[in-house]
């Protein structure tokens, strides 16, 4: 029986407000070969996104809370270094959710073997993962934008957000973004945005409205939520008769230890007829093998392009990641390497036309 030493976060407390390291532990493990029906996969590259910090903290949502004393749970790419299971041989490049830890024993059954393994490993956690078929699915199905929409973006530089602005771009409308810095605002307008602005720069509401004006609209058409709070209120204060906003995330009250209120003029989504759906990706997984030969081809024209921060420090940073994507530090999909050279991911990145956006050392 061959074994590989490795390493793995274990949740250890529930934060109230924002998570601390005193939440969570880096333990060493020895994993073995893997039983029949299973798999053992070294890791090479992790996601860390907002939903955790729900599964963190043991609210009740959408996804199940993480066990206290166990280890967490996260999308990542690997490779099958040995395998009892035909179905996922030896070798093959695969994703799966056994992440926060270096090498993991995965039932076959919940690997996904990869088709398009030409890909950059990051662009399968963004535009090719959940972040990106979020954006497709919100934007296809959910606010079902046509060319010559009016659309705004919150969190347009975000995992999520980034895919969204260029989505809706391909679909012929007018996009507008907001962003936490001038240097994620450079990067919304460098990804097709028409207008794109800094919401520390004063309030959102007037924020908006300046934008609107530098692209000649008079209302939003489709308004794609990744923020809530002041955000959403300043949106629905402009939107046009019959209009969609999607509901994908709140990340302006994930680490609010009280309820936060909410916009105090929904009443205009009754005069304008207007319609605001949340979605869940759970719901619509009849469509991912449509998303993915899409978004495949997207990425290999460079019709989409990949945006990820890269959190460094390998297992050992993959907290400090989490908490940074959580604090806004990531621009685009928040990701791990776990191998210790990533140099070859760095190098597919680029010539697939992938953006990483910066490179973190741990530093909490």
């Amino acid at each position: 029986m061959s074994t590989v030493p490795s390493r793995q976060w274990v949740l250890r407390s529930r934060p109230s407000g924002r998570p601390s390291a005193s939440d969570v532990e880096l333990v060493d493990i020895v994993v073995g070969s893997p039983e029949p029906g299973f798999v053992r996969v070294e890791n090479l590259v992790m996601s860390v996104e907002p939903y955790m910090r729900g599964r963190i903290g043991g609210e009740v949502n959408y996804a199940e809370p993480y066990p206290l004393d166990e280890p967490m749970l996260a999308p990542v790419i690997g490779r099958v270094t040995d395998s009892a299971d035909e179905s996922v041989p030896a070798g093959s490049l695969v994703k799966h959710e056994y992440g926060w830890r270096e090498h993991s024993l995965v039932p076959a059954g919940e690997c996904t073997v990869l088709a398009h393994d030409d890909l950059a490993p990051a662009d399968h956690l963004g535009p090719m993962g959940i972040p990106g078929m979020t954006a497709w699915v919100g934007c296809e199905r959910i606010a079902r934008i046509e060319a010559g929409d009016v659309v705004f973006v919150s969190s347009a530089a975000g995992a999520v957000g980034s895919t969204v602005v260029q989505i809706a771009k391909l679909r012929g409308a007018t996009v507008i973004g907001s962003a936490g810095s001038a240097e994620k605002v450079a990067l919304v307008r460098e990804l097709g945005a028409d207008a794109a602005f800094d919401y520390h720069d004063g309030s959102v509401k007037d924020l908006l409205r300046v934008a609107m004006a530098k692209v000649g609209a008079t209302g939003l058409d489709v308004y794609f939520d990744n923020v809530g709070g002041e955000h959403l209120e300043a949106a629905i204060r402009v939107i046009n008769d019959h209009a969609r906003i999607a509901l994908c995330g709140m990340i302006s009250i994930y680490n609010s230890a009280t309820p936060q209120p909410g916009p105090n003029n929904l009443i205009k989504l009754v005069w304008r007829r207007a319609r605001m759906e949340g979605f869940l990706l759970r719901d619509h997984l009849d469509a991912r093998e449509e998303f993915e030969e899409r978004m495949a081809e997207w990425l290999r024209i460079g019709a989409v392009r990949g945006v990820h921060t890269e959190f460094r420090g390998g297992v050992e940073g993959a907290w400090d990641a989490f908490l940074g994507m959580l604090d806004g530090t990531a621009t685009g999909k928040a990701v791990v390497p776990l191998t210790a050279d990533p140099a070859d991911q760095d190098r597919k990145t680029r010539e697939s036309g992938g953006i990483i956006s910066s490179y973190k050392e741990a530093t909490r």
